[in-house]
């Protein structure tokens, strides 16, 4: 394929593309038509050896070219003089011409070609200085000062490297996109130019045949120059995918290159970041060991005060340190990341300030939640040791029964002041309990989370606040008391309130001495209850100290064999449920 092609309809293509977005921007024109040129002068001796973007503030690098190279641009040159000589021609032309139409079209042409040839000039002079910008060289104009553009020319180097972060993808998207559109107008000016060379071979008459080789020759630079613009993108677009050279020969210095650049600077950035959050932690438990020796048990206001301050600045020297790091090392992307980061929590704080004020007031011990006060939290109750950043809650009778929870989840929440006496659970780890659905048994673990109970030998677990919903009656905490109704029959009338009472007592009292629980033995007493349908009731109470839980139904069993044998042995008789029936006579 020749070079010239390569040149001449790279330079219109970039040039139309640039012309349709920005007008007269030299300087992106100037830029694309240099990559171009460098791709299509190709061949270099080894390789193209460029300069850093340090180094070319002390000097340029120079290629050396090979000799297809200088014919390269000895052509170039040529395209540039032959555009001017067309441009020259189209012009006298149209002075010449006296046809509207003619004349507009005309105008087109020299449009399109004072463009290329402007494209074509400037292409020249950056490769020829060496890409040296053209733009310092225009009209110096005073303008009046706009914040807006002060503010983008601040965020411009952070925009323009995250752009060319991107700018390889993007290419290759465009790349593609415009091949499609190339080869699908290519095919349409290849039926085009046949349909054309048909007629021409036809053609009847010689006037007819010039007519239609004029149409054909027009067509097959049309034709030619779709081909070119097609060569040049396809070309370009192979040496975006292929892999880079560089990288292939040395995998090491590509590696060296990226650990001494924006990892490097990432890595001195959280490692300095971490330094002055040591520090300034040290310092902070130093100050509250020394508080301590003093034994202040609850801080003062003042001191809370200087607590958010002092994690408030801890926050902006740890920030401040890593900006200083990207500052210092010229690395404006993460230095840019970081501004837009802090600019959007700036403005996510906006929101929520009413929140963060209403959590400053919790810290500060100035909410409706304060330290050393009574909370219910999640349905239990939980005294509050400490608040900072993060509550400390604390509940003396369960296992594990400290939590630390952001601040914030005491929003809403109320505390009051309690008395020392105050229960802070119903149960403890051993406790004996009976619950609303009748299960009896040992508390075996309580924590903010579960409670199990062995009933019946199993393990029975509930929610916390499950367990309190059943009302468990501890029968270990403070004892507990029994209840037993025992009949005897009418027969018994005259001595049931006086001698059977006192037999049935002392019977009761030295027979449950001699059990078990004999020690745990609290108050016995029995009393005529009620006259029933068919017995005559008495009811026998005592009470056990907390030690006899485990034996609670136990007990109970032992009391009625107890008041059995008591009846046969003082001949008194159990009545049974019996029903009297009278017949009417005569």
């Amino acid at each position: 394929m020749d070079t010239i092609a390569y040149l001449a309809t790279g330079a219109k293509a970039v040039k139309r593309w640039e012309d349709r977005r920005v007008a007269a921007d030299w300087l992106k024109v100037g830029t694309a038509l240099f990559m171009g040129l460098i791709l299509a002068l190709g061949t270099v001796d080894g390789h193209t050896q460029t300069a850093s973007a340090d180094d070319s503030r002390d000097g340029t690098a120079v290629a050396t070219r090979t000799s297809e190279g200088w014919q390269n641009l000895e052509t170039l040159v040529q395209t540039i003089e032959s555009t001017r000589a067309q441009l020259a021609e189209r012009r006298a032309t149209l002075r010449a011409s006296d046809n509207e139409r003619e004349r507009a079209r005309l105008s087109g042409e020299v449009e399109q070609l004072s463009l290329d040839l402007e494209s074509l000039q400037t292409a020249w002079e950056m490769l020829a200085t060496g890409g040296a910008d053209l733009q310092v060289f225009g009209v110096k104009t005073d303008a009046a000062f706009n914040w807006r553009d002060e503010l983008q020319s601040v965020f411009e180097p952070i925009l323009v490297e995250l752009k060319r972060l991107t700018d390889r993808p993007r290419k290759i998207e465009r790349l593609r996109s415009e091949l499609a559109y190339l080869q699908q107008r290519l095919g349409v000016a290849e039926t085009a130019l046949a349909s054309i060379v048909s007629y021409r071979e036809q053609a009847p008459s010689p006037e007819l045949k010039r007519a239609f080789e004029a149409l054909e020759d027009r067509w097959q630079r049309r034709r030619d120059d779709l081909k070119n613009r097609r060569d040049l993108t396809n070309y370009e677009l192979q040496s975006l995918l292929s892999p880079p050279k560089e990288a292939e020969r040395n995998p090491i210095e590509s590696l060296k290159s990226l650990l001494s650049g924006r990892i490097l600077n990432l890595v001195i950035a959280l490692l300095a970041m971490t330094l002055v959050y040591a520090a300034l932690r040290l310092l902070a438990r130093a100050y509250g060991r020394f508080l301590s020796r003093r034994g202040a048990r609850r801080r003062a206001f003042v001191a809370r005060v200087g607590t958010l301050v002092f994690y408030l600045l801890t926050a902006v020297l740890v920030l401040l340190s890593g900006m200083a790091v990207f500052y210092v090392r010229g690395d404006w992307l993460l230095l840019g990341l970081v501004l837009i980061v802090l600019a959007g929590a700036a403005w996510a704080l906006q929101r929520s300030l009413p929140r963060f004020l209403t959590e400053a007031r919790l810290i500060l011990n100035l909410g409706p939640v304060r330290e050393g006060e009574r909370v219910i939290y999640n349905g239990l109750p939980w005294r509050v040791n400490a608040l900072n950043f993060y509550a400390t809650l604390h509940n003396p009778l369960l296992q594990g029964g400290t939590l630390q929870l952001p601040v914030r989840e005491l929003v809403g929440y109320v505390s009051r002041r309690y008395e020392d006496e105050e229960p802070w659970f119903p149960t403890r780890r051993g406790d004996f309990v009976i619950l609303d659905d009748a299960s009896f048994g040992e508390v075996l673990a309580q924590t903010p989370e579960l409670v199990q109970v062995r009933v019946l030998g199993a393990v029975k677990t509930y929610t916390s606040t499950a367990f309190l919903d059943q009302r468990p009656r501890n029968l270990s905490l403070r004892g507990f008391t029994l209840v037993m109704t025992f009949g005897l029959d009418y027969q018994h009338q005259r001595d049931i309130t006086t001698a059977i009472c006192d037999d049935m007592r002392q019977a009761l009292h030295s027979g449950l001495q001699r059990t078990d629980f004999g020690a745990h033995l609290g108050d016995l007493s029995v009393e005529f209850s009620e006259a029933g349908a068919s017995s005559l009731d008495l009811a026998a109470i005592v009470t056990f100290d907390g030690a006899a839980a485990v034996g609670y139904f136990r007990i109970k069993r032992m009391m009625q064999r107890l008041a059995v044998e008591t009846c046969n042995a003082r001949g008194w008789t159990i009545p049974f449920s019996q029903m009297t029936v009278h017949m009417a006579t005569g």
